[in-house]
This record gives C-alpha cells, sequence and structure tokens, in this order.
C-alpha cells in the first residue's frame, strides 16, 4: 500500500500533496505503467484522510493523463513515453500546447502580439545599436541604467501618483529575480503573509527560498487585517489594485487599515504587486498603495510583460529608503540581470512616447475585445445557468457556474473537448468548496471564431441549450 509521511506536506491542501506525491512516484518509475491504484477508500484508510481528499487527488492525476479509470475496475497507471522524467514532462507539455489541438485556452495570460507597434521597438532598436555603440558593451549600474530608471520613475507619477526616486529603483530579469532579492534582502526571520484565494507562484517561492510565511483570507475588501495581525506576519503581500484573479480593488478604508498596520510595528512591510495595473478599462487608474505611505513601509513590484511583451524580461521594484540604503550596503555586489541593449532601448521607447501610446491603444482595444466577449456569453445559452463577475480591470474576468459539476470534472470535461480552462478554488490554499465552479476566463488573445467554438462546447458541456 501507498505510504507518504504527511509531515512532509508544510502549507500544501491534503490532496495536492498527495497528487504531487503520487506524481512523483509515477514519473520516477515507482509505480509502473499498468499498476492498479489503491480503491479511494482504501487509501483513505491507510492515509488517515477523507475519501474526497483521495478522489480530488486521482482527479487531478486523471485529469493531467498520468492514471486512467476503467469502470468497475479502478485506476491504473498511464504508461508514459520512454525516457527520464524530464523527457517525459517535455512530451506532455509539447502536446499540450500545440496549436492544433486546442480549440480554445482561457488559461493564458498572453497580449494580442498583432497589436504592438513592431515597427516603432525595430527603429528604436536601431537607434540604440548606433547611438550607445561601445557603451552597451559595458556593465550596467547593480539597479539598472539611469535612463530606464528615470523613464520608470516618471511613468510611476502619471499612472500611478508615485512620487519616487529613480535611485530607489532596482530593475531585474523577472519578478521571480526581484523576490529573490527581496526575499535575501529581508532576512530569514520574516514571516509572509498571502492573500487566499491569490497567486500561488508567490508562496512555492516563498517555499523555495526556505521563509516561513501564511495565507490569509481575503474578503469583499481584500486581504482581512484582523486576521494579518492575529497571524504573527510582519510582510504581507497584496495586490490592492486589481486582485487576481478575483478581480476586487482594495478600497481607501482598507488600504489605509493596511497602511496602519504596517506602521504599528518596526520592521513590518507591505509588498504591492501591481501586476496588470495599467489595464483598467473602466474609469481612472486608482493610485497605487505607495503613493498613500507616508512611513515608508511599502515595496512596490511591477513588470513590462503585460505591457510589452512576455519576452522582454524587465521588471522592477520600488524600495523605501531604508531599505534602499540597506541594500546598497550589503547586495551591491549583484550585478544587473537584464542586458544594457535591452535597457536603453526601453528607456527610448517609452522616452520617444512609444510605449504610453501603446498603452492607451491597448487599453482601448481591450476594452472592445471585454464587450464583445461578455457580449458573446450573454447572448448564448451559458447566461442560464451562469453569471459574469469583473471589475473593469485586467484581461480576464469571472464565470459563475451554477452546475453539480466538481471544478475538476470541469476541468476534465473541458479539456476532453479542446479548452484548456482554470478554476477560481485552484488559486485557495484551503476552503476550495466555497470558490466551486468559478471560471477564470483569459481573453486577451482570444479569437473571435474560435470563441463562438469554445462557447458552444461549453453549452454542450454544462447540457444548457
Amino acid at each position: 500500500m501507498l505510504t507518504y509521511d504527511l509531515a512532509e506536506r508544510g502549507k500544501r491542501t491534503m490532496y495536492e500533496f498527495l497528487y504531487e506525491k503520487m506524481k512523483e512516484d509515477i514519473m520516477q518509475g515507482v509505480l509502473k505503467a499498468g499498476e492498479k491504484l489503491p480503491s479511494k477508500r482504501a487509501m483513505a484508510e491507510h492515509m488517515d484522510v477523507s475519501i474526497k481528499t483521495v478522489e480530488n487527488a486521482y482527479n487531478q492525476l486523471l485529469l493531467e493523463g498520468y492514471i486512467t479509470s476503467e469502470e468497475k475496475k479502478g485506476y491504473f497507471v498511464s504508461k508514459l513515453a520512454k525516457g527520464s522524467a524530464a523527457v517525459a514532462g517535455y512530451t506532455a507539455f509539447s502536446t499540450r500546447y500545440k496549436e492544433e489541438e486546442v480549440l480554445a485556452d482561457f488559461t493564458a495570460h498572453n497580449i494580442d502580439y498583432e497589436k504592438f507597434p513592431f515597427a516603432s521597438w525595430a527603429k528604436v532598436m536601431r537607434e540604440t545599436l548606433t547611438d550607445y555603440d561601445t557603451t552597451l558593451l559595458k556593465m550596467v549600474p547593480f539597479n539598472g541604467v539611469e535612463e530606464l530608471r528615470i523613464q520608470i520613475a516618471e511613468h510611476l507619477y502619471r499612472y500611478r501618483g508615485m512620487q519616487v526616486s529613480p535611485d530607489r529603483i532596482i530593475v531585474g530579469a523577472g519578478t521571480e529575480y526581484l523576490y529573490g532579492r527581496l526575499l535575501q534582502l529581508l532576512g530569514k526571520d520574516a514571516f509572509y503573509a498571502v492573500e487566499n484565494p491569490g497567486y500561488k507562484k508567490i508562496s512555492r517561492l516563498y517555499d523555495a527560498n526556505g521563509v516561513k510565511w501564511t495565507y490569509i483570507d481575503i474578503d469583499k475588501s481584500g486581504m482581512n487585517v484582523k486576521a494579518l495581525e492575529a497571524s504573527g506576519a510582519n510582510v504581507a503581500h497584496v495586490s490592492p489594485e486589481h486582485h487576481y484573479p478575483v478581480g476586487i480593488v482594495t478600497p481607501i478604508g482598507r488600504r489605509q487599515e493596511l497602511l496602519a498596520w504596517a506602521a504599528e510595528e518596526p520592521g513590518r512591510y507591505i509588498i504591492e504587486d501591481d501586476y496588470d495595473c495599467e489595464f483598467r478599462l473602466v474609469g481612472r487608474s486608482i493610485p497605487s498603495l505607495q503613493s498613500m505611505d507616508t512611513n515608508h513601509r511599502v515595496i512596490y513590484m511591477n513588470n513590462f510583460s503585460k505591457t510589452m511583451v512576455p519576452s522582454l524580461r524587465v521588471s522592477y521594484m520600488v524600495l523605501p529608503e531604508k531599505l534602499m540604503e540597506r541594500y546598497m550596503a550589503t547586495m551591491s555586489f549583484y550585478s544587473c540581470s537584464v542586458s544594457g541593449f535591452e535597457q536603453y532601448a526601453l528607456a527610448r521607447f517609452m522616452e520617444r512616447g512609444y510605449f504610453e501610446r501603446h498603452i492607451r491603444r491597448s487599453i482601448n482595444y481591450y476594452r472592445q475585445q471585454r464587450d464583445k466577449i461578455r457580449g458573446m456569453f450573454r447572448a448564448s445559452s451559458l447566461h442560464k445557468i451562469s453569471r459574469i463577475i469583473e471589475t473593469g480591470a485586467g484581461t480576464h474576468f469571472l464565470l459563475r457556474v451554477d452546475t453539480d459539476l466538481s471544478d475538476v470534472e470541469i476541468k476534465w470535461a473541458a479539456k476532453e473537448r479542446g479548452i484548456l480552462i482554470q478554476c477560481l478554488s485552484e488559486y485557495c490554499f484551503e476552503n476550495q468548496q466555497l470558490y466551486r465552479g468559478f471560471l477564470i476566463i483569459n481573453y486577451s488573445d482570444m479569437e473571435e471564431e474560435r470563441l463562438k467554438k469554445a462557447i458552444r462546447e461549453l453549452e454542450e458541456l454544462f447540457g444548457v441549450e
């Protein structure tokens, strides 16, 4: 009988832990192709967990193709491609993302690449190569080239109401890189709080860096400050402008509560994750939490992956003055991880006004795209069993579906029809049932004809006409 040490579970839910351990055994050949798995009841009794926990783990393995189910016979390990685990994983990944095999991918956070001003970007790159010449061969400052930091500071002033010195901005190759530096800066004794539901990649970064963290439930206004206070955490990771994937905006009252919490004790900080902030489709952009911070406790983070292109791995963070001084004293030996060429080119792209015009055009396009797609869902038979939930920001919305199907069953049935979709419950650390039946619809690069077909497939999946 399969046995796993529950002490290794950490912050993972029970079913996630069981699923991951069994997946690992299948990939490594511990569980061999064709081998029959214990029944749900037998596995639950042996592991001293609920049958529902085992059922969710098995369903996820079914969904990803690691096991198969035969009626009245049970569950069996699937045959994977020959070779190492890495090769098998690569094979599965490649198959999943072949364009011809996927009708619609609602999980993607892509941009519409045809809307990107390639001509302007190419012109700026050519000018950068000519004008900067051998400068591009030299090492750049540890916090990024000054020209780019100046442009970022001006952009933050115009779009986010922030008055920051370029000297407090650090540029890095991707948000994950900057988080790694930030966790090192704050030290091993820092105790982090993340939103539940929330972006789970953050907690995985915390696990990978061996720091202590917990989750705090959100309500209609964002992270619950009373629960945050009771947790003992001293660093809160929040997304007040536009929570992903719930979409809520943290109102002024809750923002003030968060800032007051941070100011109460020395060493408390707030990490403001402002991803997607530029894409407010209704009304004006809301000033950032950092712009309200008079006690210098907010660490601001953002990137250019959505406003430019994902392949341009340029992210940045704005540190409070004391933290910047500490960074310079203890961590300035780290080299900047973004090439000088990309930084100089992006700085000129912003200085010439191309970046701002691109954002304005993108907002107009995504607003039209959102209205069109919402109209298509509402005009379909799905409107009988669903409602759209969104706050006029970002490039996704939630589709609340009234169905007896579990979220795992929805994902499995959708994938069988060539539709990739995520559910809100997947972003929960616990209490997944509270968010059952919420589908996340990312629409930024969805073609109209493909969407029409996908909606028809979803109508059949949920049995509505």
